[in-house]
């Protein structure tokens, strides 16, 4: 047991010294915000979810559990892969409707948030059939997001903050003319001011599904990234490929989510928590 012991913490040393690492301390540090900006998020309306409530509509990872394992290693991936290259912003879709793409957008936005040096801002941009206020279980009165995107409302009245770094814009309703809005020096203006004034360390964007209308295509090129969620035995092959052309003619593809898996293997996850 001793031998054991003096092994574990030989190698222990190792590691502390190897290069290229900083020590724990420096790694798990806050986020260092302005102090104007971080009044502007304090001052932002907050909203408390019900943990059951989004237990219910499978969002996992409010708090690190069973569950949220595998949501966490593509929030983890994410974040390596944009840090890398020095991105901001992202856009979720899919190619049909039912997919789970808003879900998707919630669980990777908690998990980040969940790591205390990040701070992301979810916004819903599906301005045909929003269903993010829904999913959270968050009040619709004076939701309306869109309104920011139109220059008709100011950023502060239209977020919510859920914890201490992560910020929601939703919308009650459809929005008018969703395609042209997306397209509009308004909506572009309106991000540029987002990232001003609040200094999100990512921008996470639910988007409409790519096959049902022209609002993802015309937005792509407002973001350095989009991340596709497919649902198993529905989404097609073609589908994906389709979608994975146009939008890689416009914004990188970071990816796949293979999303309504029946059935996965044990192999697929580590039971760390039961």
């Amino acid at each position: 047991m001793e031998r054991i012991q003096s092994a574990l913490e030989r190698a222990r040393s190792k590691r502390t010294g190897a290069p290229g690492r900083k020590p724990a301390e420096s790694r798990v540090s806050k986020l260092a915000r302005p102090d104007e900006v971080q009044e502007r998020w304090d001052a932002l309306q907050t909203f408390e979810p019900n943990p059951k409530f989004l237990a219910k509509n499978r969002v996992h990872t409010l708090e690190r559990s069973e569950l949220s394992v595998p949501l966490d290693m593509l929030r983890t991936k994410v974040l390596q892969l944009m840090r890398d290259k020095g991105w901001k912003r992202l856009a979720i879709t899919s190619p049909n409707s039912s997919c789970g793409k808003t879900t998707t957008s919630l669980n990777l936005a908690f998990g980040i948030a969940r790591q205390v040096e990040h701070a992301p801002i979810l916004i819903e941009m599906d301005l045909r059939r929003p269903n993010l206020a829904s999913t959270l279980g968050m009040p619709k009165t004076d939701l309306q997001f869109s309104k920011v995107l139109e220059g008709d409302a100011p950023i502060a009245s239209q977020l919510r903050r859920i914890g201490s770094n992560l910020a929601v814009g939703a919308n009650a309703t459809t929005a008018r003319h969703p395609s042209e809005l997306l397209q509009s020096d308004t909506m572009k203006a309106a991000l540029e001011e987002i990232e001003a004034s609040y200094a999100p360390s990512l921008l996470i964007f639910d988007m409409p599904p790519m096959l049902v209308s022209d609002d993802m295509i015309g937005f792509a090129d407002s973001v350095d990234c989009v991340l596709l969620v497919a649902a198993a035995e529905s989404t097609t092959i073609k589908e994906l490929d389709d979608c994975e052309r146009e939008l890689g003619e416009r914004t990188n593809v970071l990816g796949v989510v293979l999303n309504k898996c029946r059935y996965m293997g044990k192999e697929y996850g580590y039971n760390y928590y039961g």
